[in-house]
């Protein structure tokens, strides 16, 4: 018996911790053309640029997110480039789906809600007033 705990100990943490796969679509997949967007009416008080340009490459789990930032943009003054994992949430509780990022499954990442999508274009939403177009 004192045999058999060390080994349901190590299920039950493994089982803990693992997270299911989650779907990634495999239309998603390729590089796709980014434009961030938000209205300039929700930062009145800033004189800033509130567009700005970039990359979403999507590789099988892994999604590299590149931001072409300069000076006088809202979102940033240097271009960004990140890899992360990925998975769209269709939660059949939720009305939305989401794209999700992630550096580390069992952390919370940065979800960003699916307005639309078509064969060539996704529109998703972070947060109210940020806005992204992908398109191929």
């Amino acid at each position: 018996m004192k045999a058999i705990f060390p080994y349901f100990l190590l299920i039950l943490i493994v089982s803990c911790t693992s997270r299911p796969e989650k779907p990634r679509p495999t239309d998603w997949q390729g590089v796709w053309k980014a434009q961030w967007e938000t209205p300039p009416e929700s930062y009145p008080e800033i004189e800033a640029v509130f567009t700005m340009t970039g990359i979403f490459t999507f590789d099988g789990d892994s999604l590299t997110v590149q931001a072409n930032g300069f000076d006088g943009c809202i979102f940033h003054s240097d271009t960004l480039v990140h890899t992360q994992s990925w998975y769209v949430d269709q939660d059949a509780a939720l009305t939305d789906s989401a794209l999700v990022l992630f550096n580390d499954p069992m952390s919370p990442g940065m979800t960003y809600r699916i307005n639309s999508k078509s064969s060539n274009v996704i529109k998703l939403q972070l947060l109210e007033d940020i806005f992204v177009t992908l398109s191929k």
